[in-house]
């Protein structure tokens, strides 16, 4: 009874951590988009210089603006 229990424990963790790894992947299409786009531009007084595409998050950069789930809603 134990191992089976522990079977289940071990399935939920590893779903759980399954779709935090996604939640993650997916909050960085934004990020990616936006770097392609300012790869795009030219930007000779570098203000696009906080578009860092290391960061998961691109709410921090310089003239972006997300909504409560962390998307893009301006840029």
């Amino acid at each position: 009874m134990a191992s089976r229990n522990f079977q289940w424990e071990f399935l939920a963790a590893s779903l759980t951590l399954t779709l935090a790894l996604i939640h993650l992947v997916e909050a960085n299409s934004d990020g990616d988009a936006l770097y392609a786009l300012r790869r795009s531009l030219s930007d000779p007084d570098h203000v696009l210089q906080s578009w860092d595409p290391t960061l998961v998050n691109p709410c921090t950069w310089f003239h972006v603006t997300c909504n409560q789930d962390n998307r893009v809603t301006r840029v």
